[in-house]
Parts: C-alpha cells; sequence; structure tokens
C-alpha cells in the first residue's frame, strides 16, 4: 500500500513539472511542480530527480528528523544582472580562466519564524562566464542542519548563462518543528567553473 501511495505521489509530481515555468511579479520565475511535499519527502524527491534528469526547476530532496512532516515549496528565480554588469562587480575575475561561479548573499525570510510557517531561503550567485553565448549547467543545493545532523536538503540541476542570479526555495516547518537554530549550509557548483559555499541560520521559536 505504501509504495502505491509513492508511485502515485511520484507520477503527480512529474506531471506537474512538465508543466513549466511561469514569470511573476515581472522577474522572478516560479518553476510549478518543483515542489517534494510531506507525503514523498527524500524518496519521491529523488525519484522525481532522477526521472527528470535534472530538468530545469526540478527540486531533488526533502526533510526529516526535526522538520519531518514538513514542505519543500515551488522553486523561483530571476536573473538579477546582466553579464556585462556581473563582471565590473567581480573586477578580480579573469576571462581566461574560463567560468566561475561566485555567492554573493545567502538569506533566510525571516530569520526568526514558528512551527507551521514558511521559511525562504534565498541565494544570490554570480556565474562568470568568458563569453556572453556560454551555458552553465549548475547545481545548487541548500542543505539544512540542526544539532549536527542533516534535517532538510533541497538540490536544484538549472542551466545559467553569465550574469548575477537570485533563486528562492521555500521550507514550510511542520506543525511540531523542534524549536532552536537550524544552520543552512548554501552552495553552487559547476563542473567547469569550481564551487563556492556559504552559511546561514534561522530560528525556530516556541
Amino acid at each position: 500500500m505504501r509504495k502505491i501511495v509513492s508511485l502515485a505521489a511520484v507520477a503527480a509530481l512529474f506531471v506537474s513539472i512538465l508543466s513549466g515555468c511561469a514569470a511573476q511579479n515581472g522577474g522572478m520565475r516560479e518553476h510549478r511542480g518543483a515542489a517534494v511535499g510531506a507525503g514523498t519527502g527524500a524518496v519521491g524527491g529523488a525519484v522525481v530527480g532522477g526521472l527528470l534528469g535534472g530538468k530545469r526547476g526540478a527540486v531533488v530532496g526533502g526533510l526529516l528528523g526535526a522538520l519531518a512532516g514538513g514542505l519543500v515549496g515551488n522553486y523561483h528565480d530571476e536573473r538579477e544582472k546582466d553579464l556585462a554588469e556581473t563582471r565590473r562587480d567581480h573586477a578580480e575575475y579573469d576571462a581566461a580562466r574560463g567560468t566561475r561561479l561566485k555567492i554573493e548573499r545567502v538569506r533566510t525570510t525571516p530569520a526568526a519564524v514558528a512551527p507551521g510557517d514558511t521559511v525562504e531561503i534565498q541565494l544570490t550567485y554570480a556565474v562568470l562566464t568568458p563569453r556572453e553565448d556560454v551555458m552553465v549547467p549548475v547545481r545548487e543545493n541548500r542543505e539544512i542542519l540542526f544539532s549536527g545532523s542533516k534535517v532538510g536538503e533541497a538540490s536544484v540541476d538549472i542551466e545559467r548563462e553569465g550574469g548575477t542570479w537570485r533563486s528562492v526555495v521555500p521550507i514550510t516547518l511542520p506543525g511540531n518543528a523542534r524549536p532552536g537554530t537550524y544552520r543552512v549550509v548554501a552552495s553552487v557548483e559547476a563542473r567547469s567553473g569550481g564551487k563556492d559555499i556559504e552559511e546561514i541560520t534561522f530560528r525556530v521559536h516556541r
């Protein structure tokens, strides 16, 4: 019975992800169906990611332990700056070294939440490329730790053109989320562009 429910959930997610993404508020795009729900968790997310082979905006991951029963919501992203402006901001970049990724900012909004609330994990990073026509396969990863143990993860494989990008993954906490400080380890990685990592925290209060 459990296997049947899991397969049904995966099928529903698969169909919804194929619907693609839509722009919101004039810039931020919502990748509809790119969510991992409480009913599927890490297993459902992993299966969807495998089926799609890393298609645009498909979230792989889930919540467990202190956050079991929560929801990883739809992935949103937008390009904030073009390549020329981004390269001006990063004067140290040497085009002769090829593609480079650099995290500029990681935020959790809000920084303090109650059980059942939603916290957005925002990631802003530069994709520095030697030319305008270069597309870079990037893996974004957001890992959530509590008391030294992993309690959540959301990973997205997506292609980026050069510029500055901002993406958001909302995490809806379960009603019984344990109070305390949660650590978020965010990373961006490209096979030809190296890896960059930054950390931030958010707090769950009673």
